[in-house]
């Protein structure tokens, strides 16, 4: 959707943004996160393929507990996301936004930091990408913000596939500055790089986010309900963020 033309035409534009959505896709960066922490893909394959651990086992993972989780974008799924992960696999918790959010914010999530941009890419253990696709965002993440990161760190990404540069992301993952991904998202949908898709080390899912009988309902009651509120009282329960700025 052209958003710029459709507000010059004052035509207001809305997204699906009920809280099951943040929670179910928060899931699935974590399913991907300990995936890919803990090099769980080499052997799930070799277990299918009658070869049990593989020959030789695949290599040690990682634990998450006390790893440094930033996350890029602290929106409703940014924070879900922290809250588990600190909670539940007792991960420090970096963050960073286009602004700082709210101490009071920040106080109900607990034991989380705002950074720099730069800080982010060289405290985090793993990088998790929640931020949304539009013109200022596109290749947020290419080769120099991977040569930047940590050797041997974790990108999980169930944003948009165009805010990483995937071809960059395989360079990296082929010369080790990135040990393993875990991907729900990809830039040119439903096709996905060989270079990804040849990487053992890689968890793929095929954009399966918020793929939940519970989510899908609650998505659908705030479709409806959306489409109501515009009919009776001329106004949309969540405008999109190019809109709302």
């Amino acid at each position: 959707i052209d958003v710029p033309t459709c507000t010059t035409h004052s035509i207001q534009i809305s997204n699906t943004a009920p809280p099951a959505l943040s929670a179910a896709t928060a899931d699935t960066a974590l399913f991907l996160l300990l995936g890919a922490l803990r090099n769980f893909n080499p052997p799930l394959t070799s277990l299918r393929s009658g070869h049990w651990r593989g020959t030789p086992p695949s290599s040690l993972g990682h634990d998450p507990a006390d790893k440094t989780l930033g996350i890029l974008g602290m929106g409703g799924i940014g924070r879900n996301l922290a809250q588990k992960a600190n909670k539940a696999l007792g991960m420090k918790i970096i963050y960073h936004n286009r602004s700082k959010l709210p101490s009071d914010d920040e106080t109900e999530l607990q034991q989380v930091r705002y950074v720099g941009f730069e800080t982010l890419l060289r405290e985090s253990d793993v990088l998790s990408l929640n931020l949304p696709l539009n013109e200022h965002t596109r290749h947020t993440l290419g080769a120099p913000q991977f040569a930047a990161m940590k050797q041997g760190a974790v990108v999980v990404n169930t944003a948009r596939g165009g805010v990483m540069d995937e071809a960059a992301l395989v360079e990296a993952l082929r010369s080790g500055q990135i040990a393993s991904c875990g991907l729900d998202v990809y830039e040119d949908e439903p096709k996905i790089h060989p270079g990804l898709v040849d990487n053992e080390k890689v968890m793929l899912l095929p954009h399966m986010g918020t793929w939940t009988v519970e989510t899908q309902t609650e998505m659908e009651l705030w479709c409806v309900e959306n489409v109501r509120r515009v009919l009776e009282k001329g106004e949309l329960m969540s405008r999109v963020g190019e809109q709302r700025d």
